[in-house]
């Protein structure tokens, strides 16, 4: 299930794997990560967004993001993972800030995007756009994930996102498309695991 004759492409940082770009002509997104307040003081991220959502080809945005108050027995390992040398205010603050950025999201547009909120860990930072699965590593260190490395996967998205939804078994699949829908699951998972907000 991976884009006849598309390779999978490795970003140093978000930033040069053109999501921006992708996310404005792209029909379906699924975003799942711990926070999004990077997404809402970036002005190129607002602005692909509302070009996509405004298109009449536009089906939906999911928003699964991590749940910082849920009281979760690992908040002190995930907080020191995401933002290793921040103080914890100031994180809650980003966390604030994130949930600012989806809430407005939602509020503009109420038909297409669904907020959901887990105390379950997320496990990697992923985003699903389009035809391509962006996807990046929480580690421990002082580089933050947006900084990382970043995978690029072509995929036929739609397809493995409907297999997931459904659980179906990934034996027919071709290796690398195991490996992308082993991605799309860990989405569907946490959008499961999750109260929805809007």
């Amino acid at each position: 299930m991976l884009e006849e004759g598309r390779e999978i492409q490795v970003y140093t940082g978000l930033d040069g794997a053109g999501l921006a770009q992708a996310m404005a002509v792209a029909d379906r997104l699924f975003f799942h990560a711990g926070m999004y307040s990077n997404f809402g003081r970036d002005p190129e991220m607002g602005a692909a967004l509302e070009t996509a959502m405004t298109r009449p080809t536009f089906e939906r945005l999911d928003i699964v993001s991590f749940d910082p108050v849920a009281g979760a027995a690992y908040w002190e390992e995930f907080r020191a993972i995401l933002r290793r040398d921040v103080p914890e205010v100031t994180l809650r603050r980003e966390f604030a800030a994130s949930a600012a950025f989806c809430d407005a999201l939602a509020a503009r547009h109420p038909t297409k995007v669904r907020l959901f909120r887990t105390k379950a860990m997320p496990l990697a930072p992923i985003l699903l756009v389009g035809d391509t699965i962006f996807a990046g590593h929480y580690l421990h260190g002082p580089v933050p994930a947006p900084q990382g490395l970043w995978l690029a996967i072509p995929a036929d998205v739609a397809d493995l996102l409907s297999r997931a939804e459904d659980d179906v078994s990934p034996a027919a699949l071709d290796p690398l498309a195991k490996g992308a829908y082993r991605l799309v699951c860990e989405c569907v998972a946490a959008r499961n695991a999750s109260r929805r907000l809007a």
